[in-house]
């Protein structure tokens, strides 16, 4: 490949990355895998060798989000924080701890407070929220333990006011696991009750 072509390459990834983040920032998309594949149609992309990896796309959700909604990011996030902390208190007995896009910076209005939950069995999640009067509705989440291991556990999805979270439930032989975020396959960033009390202080 030449110089030139290299760089109408680069050019090509960066521009569907920027349409990617505008999706998910702007239109409330929370899949980064799907927002990528609309961006690149809108491009006439369909070469998956063409596009933008996950880590692309979330630095330009990052630089989208400090351009364009700085100040409401930042309140945004500061609610969903606040709202994650309300639900791992109120789950504290399941060892919870904050994952995803709420802990790592990058999350919008539409984007979901993923909280990994320790239990016997699912159930004892469904007792609980049963307890507590919260409807739920019950889903597959992928457990990557590497590029292309995973399994489907168990995810319990409520609203907490505007705010959706997904109380993702792992047994307690799961414990040693270290799952790995799909965005860039690294071991996934957690936070207990008192590391999100210190980052909402910060």
């Amino acid at each position: 490949m030449s110089k030139n072509s290299q760089k109408q390459s680069y050019k090509l990834r960066q521009q569907i990355a920027v349409e990617a983040a505008r999706l998910i920032n702007e239109e409330g998309i929370d899949n980064v895998q799907y927002a990528r594949k609309k961006a690149a149609h809108r491009f006439g992309i369909s070469n998956e060798h063409a596009l933008p990896d996950n880590e692309e796309i979330l630095e330009q959700i990052k630089t989208h989000q400090s351009l364009y909604h700085d100040s409401s990011h930042k309140q945004v996030l500061k609610e969903l924080r606040q709202t994650a902390l309300n639900a791992m208190k109120l789950f504290s007995h399941f060892k919870p701890k904050l994952i995803g896009s709420v802990l790592l910076g990058h999350a919008h209005e539409q984007s979901s407070i993923d909280i990994f939950v320790m239990a016997d069995s699912p159930e004892e999640v469904a007792m609980f929220l049963m307890e507590q009067d919260i409807p739920y509705q019950l889903q597959d989440w992928k457990l990557f333990s590497s590029k292309h291991n995973y399994q489907l556990v168990p995810a319990y999805q409520f609203y907490a006011g505007d705010y959706q979270v997904k109380l993702i439930t792992l047994a307690e032989n799961q414990r040693r696991t270290v799952p790995v975020n799909p965005a860039n396959w690294k071991p996934m960033q957690k936070a207990s009750i008192k590391q999100l009390e210190v980052l909402l202080d910060s």
